[in-house]
């Protein structure tokens, strides 16, 4: 599959020297580059390590090219950019695979958002799609290394990793467990 970009001039080669997360990534020219069009699972969130780690095995260490979108940074000082490795359209990848779902809240800005909802359409049976909230009609929650509790909802409780989350339907679940301070 060929990259979607015809006469649009690229920047680079730029080396990969850090992933952030499932949507961005960081160059050694001291840049870091939000992949424009899609967004990946937060911390905390299903898929979210996946997608990150499916990032990392694309392009860390590795030579990418950008292609900047209509805007050229994003409200956090991160250049918006299309990213290219080896032939590979990266952004468009993590689409197709289930790993990210296309950012629909900035379709205006983003110049191959029609091709990216293509692409997105047939990634409906897998990845983020299918993904099933962990922390789903629990009333609590808490990490199996700790006796605190949280709500669900809580920054805290996106934080607790899912092999270690202990979901409490009801408030009698919660002897010997102390409230988070925060929430």
């Amino acid at each position: 599959s060929s990259a979607p970009f015809v006469d649009t001039t690229l920047e680079g080669p730029f080396l990969v020297t850090a992933v952030i997360d499932g949507d961005t990534i960081d160059l050694n020219t001291s840049e870091r580059v939000r992949l424009s069009g899609i967004n990946a699972p937060e911390q905390g969130e299903c898929y979210y390590e996946e997608a990150r780690l499916v990032l990392a095995s694309l392009v860390l260490g590795k030579d990418v090219y950008l292609e900047q979108d209509y805007s050229n940074r994003g409200k956090y000082g991160r250049l918006l950019r299309y990213v290219y490795v080896d032939e590979v359209f990266v952004n468009g990848y993590l689409v197709t695979e289930g790993y990210v779902k296309v950012y629909d809240k900035y379709k205006d800005d983003t110049r191959l958002y029609e091709e990216l909802k293509l692409l997105e359409e047939g990634a409906q049976d897998k990845g983020v799609w299918v993904c099933s909230d962990p922390q789903a009609g629990c009333l609590y929650v808490a990490s199996k290394n700790s006796n605190i509790y949280h709500k669900p909802g809580c920054t805290w409780a996106k934080k607790i990793k899912q092999e270690n989350l202990i979901c409490f339907h009801s408030e009698e679940e919660l002897d010997g467990y102390e409230a988070g301070k925060s929430c």
